[in-house]
C-alpha cells in the first residue's frame, strides 16, 4: 500500500472518530499516553565491517534513549527478549553490504509491529558541506513528521513519532524532519538560531543524513 497516492486511505480528516479510536488502541498507544518513554537498542548483522559503526556512532547522537549491542552471535529472537527484559521500546538492526549500511528492521517492543527499509543516501556529518558540530548533542529535538497522510503513513509516522521523546529540549534549537516522498523518507538533522529580533531562523544541517524506503510492515 502506498504512503503517497492519493485514494479511499487518505486522512483529510483527522478528527475522524474511527480513526482516533483505532489509535487509542493501537501498538503506540502507551507511548502517546506518556505511559512509556523511548529507549532504543541498535545492534547489527553478525560480524559486520567498514563505515557502519561510523554511521551508527551518529545515530546514538541523534536519537536520544540509545544504547548500542554488539551482536556477536545472538540471534535476533534471544536479542529482543533480552530488549523486553530490560524494558527497551524499540530495537534497530542495521545490516551492511560491501563495508555500508544496506537496511534496517525496526521493531516496536514487545509486540511489533516490525517494519523493514532499505537505507541509502547517507551522508555522515564530516561529509555535508557547512555541516555543524554535533558532539554531545543527545538531547530530545523538536520533531517534524512531513507527508504520512494514507492510513499507512499515519501508521509509520506514528512508529517513528515513538522512538524521540514527547517533550523536546527547545533551548538546544535541534529538529529532526522525516519527509515522506514518492514513498521514500528523507531524514534531515539541523541546528537553528533565531536572528536579533527574531523575524526568521538561521539553519545548519548536522549528519548524519539518510533516506529510507519502506519494503514491508
Amino acid at each position: 500500500e502506498s504512503m503517497r497516492v492519493p485514494d479511499v486511505t487518505m486522512m483529510d480528516d483527522h478528527e475522524d472518530e474511527d480513526i482516533i479510536g483505532e489509535q487509542n488502541i493501537d501498538e503506540f498507544d502507551k507511548y502517546f499516553n506518556r505511559e512509556t518513554t523511548p529507549k532504543i537498542l541498535i545492534t547489527t548483522n553478525r560480524r559486520p565491517k567498514g563505515d557502519i559503526f561510523n554511521f551508527l556512532k551518529e545515530l546514538k547522537i541523534t536519537f536520544p534513549n540509545v544504547e548500542y549491542y554488539p551482536r556477536q552471535n545472538f540471534r535476533i529472537r534471544e536479542i529482543i527478549e533480552m530488549c523486553k527484559e530490560k524494558d527497551f521500546t524499540d530495537i534497530m538492526v542495521f545490516q551492511e553490504k560491501w563495508g555500508k549500511p544496506h537496511s534496517m528492521i525496526l521493531s516496536h517492543l514487545p509486540d511489533g509491529p516490525t517494519a523493514t527499509f532499505r537505507v541509502s543516501g547517507i551522508k555522515l556529518n564530516e561529509d555535508i558541506q557547512n555541516h555543524g558540530a554535533n558532539n554531545g548533542m543527545m538531547v530530545a529535538p523538536e520533531l517534524i513528521l512531513n507527508n504520512f497522510d494514507t492510513m499507512l503513513g499515519s501508521r509509520m509516522g506514528r512508529m517513528i513519532a515513538a522512538l524521540f521523546p514527547q517533550d523536546p529540549e527547545l533551548e538546544k534549537r535541534r529538529v529532526c524532519t522525516f519527509h515522506n516522498q514518492r514513498d521514500f523518507i528523507f531524514f534531515r538533522h539541523h541546528r537553528y538560531q533565531f536572528n536579533d529580533d527574531g523575524s526568521r531562523a538561521n539553519l545548519q544541517e548536522v549528519g548524519p543524513r539518510f533516506t529510507l524506503k519502506l519494503h514491508k510492515l
